[in-house]
């Protein structure tokens, strides 16, 4: 038997050619960058495919890669007699590839999980129960019965003998606990029979949810159909509806002509269960990672240790710069004041349409450098004293290189070592007049891109100090530092220097505590959990103790202003890839929904080109024809997908705050935060919960989800946006800390 943990002692271990530049007599654009949009699960290696066999059940011949046999199990009828049951949730899978498609929304959440490897020779189960009234686990989740191929007339099989799934079913009864088990075939075990498997390659069968009653708190829309492309499953009927409740619904399609059972909800003797007739791929299904907060949210029935909360933390990089344009070659782009007070009014629409609570806005990543290279063009006499910073054509270095310390040669001019310009300089500029409005600067947060966009992977000490340095001058002296969404942290040019120490020590050197990495790079990612931070160490980094915030790549390219760019860089660029700019919006709603739905905090990366709206063309969106920058294209596609699906409210971080908020998860994960219900057997309630942390104390407050009210919050912070539940923030100080529920929850 292999557990394998969500908080594990790994915690305690935590410690391409991107720019060119090139002197010439104008002033050079921003040069490639490279950034790669595949492979955006780098955490995981993808689950084994089981192949379907065919089987006979009932006489009737039927594909499945699942056991398909009644397990026939006998649990006496048992009084419930828990008294208090942890909240940590048992998960059994076939090997800790699938797994993740049954844990990553718990690790999500950050619902503490036991998870259990079940090889084809079997497990001894955990110990369930302390005493006959403590459980050790409040809910159990079973991937594809365990399941494997025995071959002969035995076929599939679940690894767990029936011995085991009446202890299991025991526990559910004496503790009021309940079990889910995804992707199952359906038999008479769950008062359904099956009608089919489905579906061959590009055949469509969509899911929808069509009783949401008994998972209240998720939030999830009724009726709204969902894609099952590559997710085989099996249509069902009810034939026992004394047992069985539908909750999810399979669309007629080619092979079924009405609607058929996708789930249901057992209670067979006070016995509940919830059932999936379809499998669970999170690692690149959006329908997965949507349809997985149905049973987070009736397994736990609300109440845990976590919370909710999606952010669309959307960055905008190389404002005031001009970008070499990728199609037509040889053009340049430059944002404009009317293309960016395009985009105030229409944030202000997006919002309005998000669900209650929500509030989000652009962050613009700026480089100061670009501000003088426009002043100095329309300059007279000294007005811009030494000019703008220029130097000579940067050397490519591979994608991960990593620099000697102390190595290099210094691009930037030996003097002046500060910053030199004044305001008759910087005001000559058209676009940053635009940006001196109070009105337009704080419709928007803002952030460090560096000085000039010097490529840093093989960058002197000298050269990204005064990158930074010179960069944060200009921001305080041109007033976007006194934004009011303003961070002090980084966005690395091009997302390099990762891998030098020397640019790194500049960067703490300056005060910088926050910089992003680039998802589509493995090494720029946690290896111990996707929902932390990476922190830079000497041997991978050349400097220790930088965090490393993950974000997002898209399809929608920084050297792009008009689909038809974007759209020819995505299929020259990508392999076996073919489509126009609907099938790419296409793509890139499935992906960031699925981002979004998996309650990923990453911000996603964009660029100043993608803010054209003054010469892009019109774009039909959901049947909505109107002139949409790429920015705004990509927002609205993902955005009216989400909205279509859930009742979340939407919020952004700004820069800092994500960095803040990636640490926090990290630091609370290592306090290792335990919620135990506390029952009442005879009533058949739960009636409290009891938080506690290793030695009950820890740096950061550990958040609590409760379904409802309770008869005191004791002075703690509480946290509920639009429809969402409400969150008591605690921080322990000592001793455990228990909250009586308002109205008790039934088992």
């Amino acid at each position: 038997m292999i557990f394998i943990a969500l908080f594990n002692a790994a915690l305690l271990a935590l410690s391409a050619p991107a720019v060119f530049a090139a002197p010439t007599t104008t002033h050079p654009a921003l040069a490639s960058e490279s950034v790669g949009t595949a492979n955006q699960t780098v955490l995981r290696g993808s689950a084994a495919v089981v192949p379907t066999v065919a089987a006979t059940v009932n006489g009737v011949t039927v594909v499945a890669n699942t056991s398909v046999t009644t397990l026939g199990v006998k649990v006496p009828a048992a009084a419930v007699a828990a008294i208090s049951v942890k909240a940590t949730v048992l998960v059994f899978a076939r090997d800790a590839a699938s797994g993740y498609s049954a844990y990553s929304g718990l690790n999500a959440y950050a619902i503490p999980y036991q998870l259990v490897v079940v090889p084809q020779t079997g497990i001894t189960l955990p110990v369930l129960n302390s005493s006959a009234t403590v459980g050790n686990y409040g809910a159990i989740v079973v991937l594809s019965e365990v399941s494997y191929n025995y071959g002969g007339t035995l076929g599939f099989q679940s690894a767990l003998n029936t011995t085991q799934w009446a202890a299991l079913f025991a526990y559910q009864l004496s503790f009021g606990v309940r079990i889910v088990r995804l992707d199952v075939y359906p038999s008479s075990d769950f008062g359904t029979t099956d009608i089919g498997g489905c579906c061959a390659t590009g055949v469509e069968q969509l899911l929808s949810i069509s009783n949401a009653t008994g998972f209240p708190t998720a939030g999830l829309k009724t009726g709204a159909g969902v894609s099952t492309l590559g997710l085989w499953h099996y249509p069902a009927t009810i034939t026992n509806s004394s047992i069985a409740t539908e909750f999810i619904q399979f669309a007629p399609t080619t092979g079924f002509a009405t609607p058929s059972t996708a789930g249901v909800i057992n209670n067979i003797g006070g016995r509940q269960q919830m059932v999936f007739f379809i499998s669970f791929a999170t690692d690149w299904s959006p329908t997965s990672n949507w349809l997985q907060h149905t049973w987070i949210h009736w397994a736990t029935r609300g109440l845990y240790t976590g919370y909710r909360r999606v952010t669309l933390n959307t960055q905008l990089d190389d404002q005031f710069l001009e970008t070499d344009i990728y199609d037509p070659a040889g053009t340049t782009y430059q944002n404009t004041p009317a293309d960016l007070a395009a985009h105030i009014p229409w944030m202000a629409s997006v919002n309005s349409r998000l669900p209650a609570g929500s509030s989000w806005f652009m962050e613009i990543g700026h480089n100061g450098n670009g501000n003088i290279e426009d002043a100095d063009d329309i300059a007279t006499g000294t007005q811009c004293g030494i000019g703008p910073i220029e130097y000579n054509t940067q050397i490519d270095t591979p994608l991960e290189f990593q620099k000697p310390l102390g190595t290099g040669v210094n691009l930037w001019p030996p003097t002046p070592l500060t910053y030199p310009y004044t305001t008759k300089c910087t005001n000559l500029d058209a676009l940053l007049n635009w940006w001196s409005i109070k009105s337009n600067l704080n419709a928007f947060a803002h952030v460090s891109h560096t000085f000039t966009h010097e490529d840093q992977d093989n960058a002197t000490y000298f050269d990204v100090y005064n990158e930074i340095t010179w960069n944060q001058a200009w921001l305080k002296q041109v007033g976007i530092a006194s934004a009011t969404r303003f961070s002090t942290g980084l966005i690395p040019p091009a997302i390099t220097g990762l891998h030098n120490g020397d640019a790194l020590r500049a960067w703490v050197t300056a005060g910088i505590k926050y910089v992003v990495g680039d998802n589509t790079r493995p090494v720029l990612m946690n290896q111990v959990n996707e929902m932390w931070p990476l922190i830079s160490t000497v041997a991978s980094n050349g400097y220790a103790g930088v965090q490393i915030n993950p974000r997002w790549a898209t399809n929608i390219y920084y050297n792009c202003a008009v689909p038809n760019c974007t759209v020819l860089e995505w299929v020259t660029t990508n392999a076996n890839t073919s489509g126009d700019w609907y099938d790419l919006l296409n793509v890139e709603k499935a992906t960031n929904t699925r981002h979004l739905f998996g309650l990923h905090h990453d911000p996603f990366m964009f660029h100043q080109a993608n803010l054209n709206y003054v010469t892009a063309p019109e774009s039909t969106i959901n049947g909505v024809t109107a002139v949409y920058s790429l920015f705004q294209a990509w927002v609205e596609t993902v955005v009216q997908e989400y909205i279509r699906l859930v009742n979340w409210p939407v919020i952004s971080w700004k820069h800092d705050d994500i960095g803040v908020n990636f640490a926090s998860r990290m630091y609370r994960d290592a306090c290792a935060p335990s919620l135990t219900l506390t029952t009442n057997p005879a009533a058949g309630k739960i009636t409290g919960v009891t938080l506690t942390t290793n030695g009950n104390v820890c740096s950061v407050t550990i958040p609590i989800t409760v379904p409802g009210p309770v008869t005191s919050t004791q002075g703690f912070t509480t946290e509920q946006l639009g429809s969402d539940p409400l969150t008591i923030w605690v921080k322990m100080a000592g001793s455990p800390v228990t909250f009586t529920l308002s109205t008790p929850i039934a088992f």
